[in-house]
């Protein structure tokens, strides 16, 4: 009993620590994953809301869409007399802003054409028939794939999507589903399919990524990884059966230069014929 009661008369009472209304209001508050994602996600729902009171169309498509709604109210817009109130849309002020809104925009999009490397305008002002596409960057070694862009460069492009489709190459995959998008956007632009080739096809580098190569005592070297993408450009060219043609044209003309072998007969006179067969002496 007696050591009991030192031992309580020893012990550091336990006080709880009272924390004032200060301290809620002055601290930070946490953020929890919810509260970052949560905005982004009601954010998006109201533009999905949006989209669907839009009927699914593109903000430039809707615009356009109350435009027209706005002039045909306009032209049926009549008085009590029946008569109509607006004479000529065309010729009203908001006709005419939009009018020159859009020349505005045709010179902005020809200007761009023009300083378009490819798919552009000519310096005729005429659109050019042809379409660039390249791969995204991956991790290939340009050399390598400089060998399947020399495979492809100059073939009709469903030709070269066949050689791709049974290439042993790992990239050539890649390659083939870059030709076959590069195909279907000229296609959409309203190029010929059965005309495409492959007019020209290069390869760039990419980041070359140094990495560590660990080696035997203590000692380490610098690996590069590097990387590379495709780069092709259709144009319209000859179809197989212009370029059978032109090949058969090409052999008969070489025949005709041909002649008979070097051998020509002509009725000329014979010359020294006093000449005997043998030697002179």
């Amino acid at each position: 009993m007696l050591l009991r009661s030192v031992w309580a008369s020893l012990r550091v009472p336990r006080v709880t620590p009272r924390v004032g209304v200060r301290a809620f209001v002055t601290s930070t508050p946490r953020t929890s994953f919810w509260d970052t994602v949560l905005p982004l996600i009601q954010g998006n729902r109201r533009e999905r809301k949006l989209q669907r009171q839009q009927g699914g169309l593109l903000p430039e498509d809707y615009e356009r869409v109350q435009r027209d709604q706005r002039r045909d109210e306009m032209m049926a817009a009549q008085s009590s007399t029946g008569d109509a109130l607006v004479d000529d849309v065309l010729s009203s002020p908001q006709a005419r802003s939009e009018e020159v809104e859009a020349r505005r925009a045709e010179a902005k999009r020809t200007k761009r054409l023009l300083r378009k490397r490819w798919g552009g305008l000519d310096e005729n002002g005429i659109e050019k028939q042809e379409h660039k596409y390249s791969t995204a960057v991956f991790r290939i070694s340009p050399r390598k794939l400089n060998l399947l862009a020399n495979q492809i460069i100059g073939k009709p492009i469903d030709f070269a999507i066949v050689q791709m489709q049974f290439s042993a190459k790992r990239a050539a995959r890649r390659v083939r589903a870059t030709l076959v998008m590069a195909r279907d956007h000229a296609i959409a632009k309203g190029m010929d399919p059965s005309k495409l080739l492959v007019s020209e096809a290069w390869v760039t580098k990419g980041t070359y990524f140094a990495r560590l190569e660990i080696k035997g005592r203590a000692r380490h070297g610098i690996m590069h990884h590097p990387q590379a993408k495709l780069n092709v450009v259709l144009r319209p060219g000859k179809t197989w059966e212009e370029r059978e043609e032109a090949a058969l044209d090409l052999a008969r003309r070489r025949m005709r230069r041909l002649g008979s072998g070097g051998v020509t007969r002509t009725n000329r006179k014979i010359v020294n014929g006093f000449q005997r067969p043998g030697w002179a002496w």
